[in-house]
């Protein structure tokens, strides 16, 4: 399952956002990290300031426990003096070095051990929990820096928004000249102040779209040329065939002549509408063109025991011109009474298409540009996809072959 595909001016401002969202929770992240490092750092500083003065004032003291008034601390020698609560936070271990205890109700203690030259340790701790001010100021900070970036969102959405049409714009022109099927010279209008990629990509267009529609009219006037030079001998030929048929009171040979005279009628002619657009408008009455084609094909049965039929609806209009409806109904009739040795050939009509089956062996089992087929089926596939009209083959469950059109 593949992804939506996404408009460039959506693109550019999830991107966008995305990438503010982003850099602002790291740009908090830092600031709240770094604001509460820097207050243990002071705070830790303050307490080891307090353990060197009292030290070097107090180098053997004689209180195992008292208060520094002037700096708001307490201190212990060893723990037998401190509260039960303070002692199950100490580690015993630990020895010249500060430390934190997290004393929830008893307050939040910044403190640091010393060893003296007694052996014993000094530890003094301070309650830093009405000193901290870095929550309230971080909150006030976060709804100051929120703010700012709102605004630098806003000022930012409105240049990304100018920026984005002046890309999301002319690709968007672009595609709808594009997508009309026409040529795109001199409509491919990029304005002035666009991206320089976007002026390269509508030359590299217009330049491409130049060669194609050459290669595509020298195709055409070949197509046209070779056909018009084909018609008129071919005319010529079946004339002569039928004039000689009609004397020779229906000789064999001629009308294998007038059959293959035929069918490089048909050929000539869809290669003529290969040549040509679509129009809207063309179409023809297929139940008629099934029929006159049963018609001039049936004398391809010859001995065999076949027959060759017209089933369904009368004054279907199938959104072909009639010339092309005659070469995609003969080519795929002609096939199947080559290829079915005995029963029956069965065209019928529907609403929307037309279907022919065979009781014989058939082309159901085989690829439709299978070479054995000859140029008929490529060409009718061709056709089909020139019209917008499906072209389906396959085998039939009970034997033979079925080939549909449907519109």
């Amino acid at each position: 399952m593949t992804k939506q595909s996404r408009r460039v001016r959506n693109m550019l401002m999830r991107t966008f956002l995305s990438a503010m969202i982003t850099s602002f929770s790291i740009f908090v992240l830092i600031v709240v990290v770094f604001a509460f490092s820097l207050e243990d750092e002071i705070f830790e500083l303050q307490v080891r300031d307090a353990v060197e003065r009292f030290v070097a004032e107090n180098p053997a003291p004689q209180e195992s426990q008292g208060t520094l008034t002037s700096l708001d601390m307490d201190y212990y020698v060893d723990t037998d003096t401190m509260p039960l609560w303070l002692q199950a936070e100490i580690d015993p271990s630990f020895r010249d070095r500060p430390f934190e205890v997290f004393g929830e109700e008893n307050g939040h203690f910044h403190a640091y051990v010393h060893t003296l030259e007694d052996g014993r340790s000094l530890y003094i701790l301070f309650n830093a929990r009405r000193f901290i001010r870095s929550t309230p100021q971080i909150k006030g900070f976060l709804l100051v820096i929120s703010s700012l970036a709102g605004l630098m969102l806003l000022a930012s959405f409105f240049f990304l928004a100018r920026m984005s049409r002046r890309v999301s714009g002319p690709l968007e022109h672009m595609v709808g000249v594009l997508a009309d099927g026409e040529s795109v010279k001199g409509r491919l209008d990029v304005p002035a102040k666009a991206p320089k990629e976007l002026h390269a990509l509508a030359h590299a267009i217009e330049e491409r779209d130049a060669r194609i529609q050459l290669l595509i009219e020298r195709e055409r006037q070949f197509n046209r040329d070779a056909s018009h030079e084909l018609r008129t001998p071919l005319a010529v030929a079946f004339g002569a065939a039928e004039v000689l048929n009609e004397k020779e009171g229906g000789s064999r040979a001629l009308t294998r002549l007038m059959s293959a005279i035929k069918d490089m009628q048909q050929l000539t002619e869809g290669i003529l509408w290969l040549g040509r657009e679509p129009g809207k408008m063309q179409q023809c009455d297929i139940s008629a063109v099934c029929t006159e084609s049963v018609r001039a094909y049936r004398h391809l049965v010859g001995d065999r025991e076949l027959t060759v039929h017209v089933d369904g609806l009368s004054g279907t209009q199938m959104p072909v011109p009639e010339p092309v409806a005659h070469v995609m109904i003969g080519n795929i009739l002609r096939n199947a009474i080559a290829y079915t040795e005995r029963g029956d050939v069965t065209v019928i009509v529907g609403e929307h298409n037309v279907s022919i089956r065979d009781t014989g062996a058939g082309f159901g089992e085989v690829d439709i540009s299978r070479e054995g087929f000859g140029v008929g089926l490529t060409l009718v596939k061709r056709l089909c996809d020139h019209f917008a009209v499906h072209f389906d083959l396959a085998a039939r469950p009970e034997g033979g072959s079925i080939a549909t059109l449907s519109w």
